[in-house]
């Protein structure tokens, strides 16, 4: 009888790393809600307006979470894409946020 050989595992691709897609997920969302935050006018505001942020993070530390199955990775991936996209627009969009809320207050007060 013939002994089967045993077979080597395949060399891991370096592309195929677990910890890959979430270490780049979470270097944009860092630099996005720096730039973000940077580039709007709240950054003269409060500091309670960078709270939020919390929130993207989160989202982005989902993505490190180990996957066993195909379906789980997915969705890390998008967690991760999804915090890293709000980080980037956050403050923006609370600077739209709080302009339109100061618009109508003006307004319902007699606009002038």
């Amino acid at each position: 009888m013939k002994a089967t050989p045993t077979l080597a595992p395949p060399a891991e691709r370096p592309l195929d790393s677990p910890w890959l897609a979430p270490a780049l997920f979470t270097v944009a969302a860092v630099l996005g809600g720096a730039w973000g935050y940077r580039s709007s006018p709240i950054v003269q505001g409060s500091a309670w307006l960078a709270l939020p942020y919390v929130v993207p993070l989160a989202l982005v530390a989902a993505s490190w979470r180990p996957s066993a199955h195909r379906d789980t990775r997915t969705r890390g991936l998008a967690l991760g894409g999804i915090g890293a996209l709000i980080a980037l627009i956050y403050a923006h969009l609370a600077t739209f946020v709080l302009c339109a809320v100061a618009l109508v207050l003006w307004a319902f007060q007699g606009g002038g």
